[in-house]
């Protein structure tokens, strides 16, 4: 996979002076300089080719040695208490005393897992769009790629000499590559995450092998496993199985337990009973896990048809602003697997919200002290939107990505707190922090040194955050509702 190559910096390497009875003209010198990196990049590549040969005939005979059942471990439910079924109403007869939050504990910001270990290829935006000899849709995008041979995959069996000599055949001469090298650049071009990008490669094994359930199966994994992420190929009951390690715990699927970590299974397997095969031992040392973490926002094609206007009439502060939202996306999110709450609000906001929802509340608040500036971003939480339940609107939980606020007819106490976060964050600069309890999520504020809230906060790091709670109706900066005076709030930090 040429794509792995690193780029080293090799200009010291030859820039040494020539010691020579003749001096050396600079059209010399340049031709010596190019034919000597391109002596040492052709050496580079020629010792990671070997470098990965010996890695596919390791991993080949790790496939055709004895492979072990595993029990399928039963899914994890979603922690989850019982929230308000109505939003809670501020008592202004009493204004919030100051009071400091008791701490139970403080949760560190999310830190970034390395990006898998691959060279991207880059995207050049002016250059004509190439048309590619197989094409398909993924979540409405228009997609190409080269021709490949699909007689190289032909799953007959899946006993692990079979599947040793598959893995041989396929990745034996580079057969793999051009595949991978498009399978990357289409990541890069739709800017995936990694969860989109497992869906990508299962897409691309379906295109190629549609009535071949193993053969489609095998080729997914052997995509993601020579990208570099922690995936395994499984037999259940008697077929192939997509294996995949994700970063966090994910909720609500079934997963099995192998060299210690958990491998979930992708797809329509993952719901029947049996036993679990596989082999021990990774591809490579270190695989990159399945990041759950939307950390791009995906550029998919939008079907107008299907879209949907969010518009803040219900909130009368300020005259009503639209913002779109893409189907497409809703639909990603939508197959995204359940995980902890406070993952959603790493995710970023689409170009639609940066440049409809921020542009406005950097309008309406540039005339406004920051506690106002607040205070106005809290009333636009209370009343742009309505209050309902995940487990009556969805009949699960569902925390929502930023944009779902904007799609759906109700959002919760944790799609609030989040947005909240993003607004403030983008629109102020102000840092912000979460507050959890049991069956509720608040939030509260750094505000500027030398800028005095009155009222009720929470000590992060020896700093004061002002509570600032956007699902408290008619709240306002510092006011903490009585039913959580007494109680210690979990404090998530959002940012590194």
């Amino acid at each position: 996979m040429r794509r792995l190559l690193l780029l080293f910096t090799v200009t010291s390497l030859f820039s040494l002076p020539c010691f020579s009875d003749e001096p050396e003209s600079f059209e010399e010198y340049k031709k010596r300089v190019k034919t000597e990196f391109q002596n040492y990049k052709d050496k580079k590549k020629t010792e990671f080719e070997e470098y990965r040969a010996r890695l596919n005939e390791e991993f080949a005979a790790r496939l055709s040695g004895e492979w072990k059942d595993h029990r399928t471990e039963p899914k994890k439910e979603v922690p989850s208490k019982p929230k308000p079924t109505k939003p809670i109403e501020a008592d202004k007869t009493k204004p919030s005393a100051p009071q400091k939050v008791p701490v139970k504990n403080v949760v560190p910001p999310e830190k970034p897992i390395p990006d898998i270990p691959v060279t991207l290829p880059k995207i050049d935006s002016k250059k004509p769009t190439i048309q590619y000899p197989i094409s398909f849709k993924f979540y409405n995008t228009p997609c190409g790629i080269r021709k490949f041979d699909t007689s190289l995959i032909n799953i007959k069996s899946t006993d692990n000499a079979s599947i040793a000599k598959a893995w041989k055949k396929l990745t034996e001469n580079e057969n793999l590559e051009p595949l991978l090298d498009d399978c990357l650049r289409l990541r890069e071009e739709m800017q995936l995450c990694d969860w989109g990008f497992l869906q990508l490669a299962d897409k691309v094994a379906s295109t190629l092998y549609p009535q071949s359930h193993d053969s489609k199966t095998f080729l997914t994994a052997a995509i993601l496993i020579q990208a570099g992420y922690d995936c395994r190929i499984l037999v259940k009951n008697g077929r192939l199985a997509l294996g995949y390690h994700p970063s966090h715990q994910i909720y609500g699927q079934s997963y099995t337990i192998s060299d210690g970590k958990s491998y979930y299974i992708y797809g329509p397997l993952s719901e029947e009973e049996g036993l679990v095969s596989t082999y021990n031992g990774d591809f490579k040392k270190s695989p990159t896990p399945i990041r759950m973490v939307v950390d791009r926002y995906p550029m998919f094609a939008s079907p107008k048809e299907e879209n949907k206007v969010y518009s803040s009439e219900s909130w009368k502060s300020a005259p009503p602003f639209e913002v779109a939202v893409n189907k497409s996306v809703i639909d990603f999110y939508n197959s995204y697997p359940i995980v902890d709450w406070n993952l959603y609000g790493l995710a970023p906001a689409s170009p639609h919200v940066k440049n409809s929802l921020f542009p406005v509340m950097k309008i309406l608040t540039e005339d406004l002290d920051e506690e106002k500036a607040v205070n106005l971003i809290l009333s636009y939480l209370n009343f742009g939107f309505h209050y309902m339940t995940d487990e009556d609107q969805f009949g699960r939980e569902k925390p929502f990505f930023p944009d779902e606020n904007f799609y759906y007819p109700y959002d919760d106490c944790e799609d609030r707190a989040i947005l909240f976060s993003l607004i403030v964050r983008n629109v102020l600069g102000l840092d912000v922090v979460y507050l959890h309890y049991p069956n509720h999520l608040a939030a509260a504020v750094r505000f500027s040194p030398g800028v005095e809230v009155k009222g009720a906060t929470v000590d992060v790091d020896g700093v004061p955050y002002v509570v600032c709670d956007p699902t408290c109706m008619r709240s306002y900066a510092g006011y903490l509702p009585t039913q959580f005076s007494n109680e210690s709030a979990k404090i998530y930090k959002v940012k590194i």
